[in-house]
């Protein structure tokens, strides 16, 4: 199993990315390119911290008032044995798992699936620039399924809703969620 997970950002406090209030990861590295996505930051594999799954879980669980994570990326499937590590860690504290994932469920292998049963919310597939939405909650356009593998959320349904978050940071504003083009031009 695999204990370092290669972070490209975290933000330990959004409401944005799933239920409640959320630790949310950014992986760092990407292969599928997904024409217009917002974090391109993210694909390359360098440009990211390396991270020990235990010390990653340590500052999650210290986190206050978090409901669970929510892992995004990047690509979290190619980093799938520290993502399922992650999980399990979280998952045997209590919190919930919000996973993001740019691959089709038919191109999942049996570990992708045995991660995507782990969670408790999976969005899947590409991003398509030409089906783009900012009211679709927590995806990025409306071709992207949202499934929920376990039973907690069973009585939520993502909404039409627009949801973007500021944070405010040491002088640095930052941008999260699905801003509009001139948000985005802030």
């Amino acid at each position: 199993m695999t204990h370092v997970l290669n972070v490209g950002h975290l933000e330990p406090q959004s409401t944005i990315y799933g239920p409640g209030n959320r630790f949310v990861i950014w992986t760092q590295g990407c292969t599928l390119g997904c024409k217009g996505c917002w974090n391109e930051q993210f694909w390359p594999e360098t440009g990211g911290k390396a991270r020990h799954i235990d010390d990653l879980a340590q500052e999650i669980l210290a986190t206050k008032d978090i409901e669970g994570i929510t892992l995004l990326g990047g690509e979290p499937f190619q980093q799938l044995a520290a993502v399922r590590n992650l999980i399990e860690t979280v998952k045997q504290h209590g919190l919930t798992v919000f996973l993001y994932t740019g691959y089709e469920k038919k191109e999942f292998t049996e570990a992708m699936w045995e991660t995507y049963h782990a969670c408790d919310i999976v969005v899947a597939g590409r991003y398509r620039e030409s089906l783009r939405s900012t009211f679709l909650q927590w995806r990025g356009s409306s071709n992207q399924v949202v499934d929920f593998p376990s039973p907690t959320y069973k009585d939520i349904r993502p909404r039409e809703v627009r949801q973007v978050e500021f944070h405010i940071e040491n002088g640095e504003l930052r941008l999260y969620g699905y801003p509009t083009e001139q948000e985005q031009a802030w």
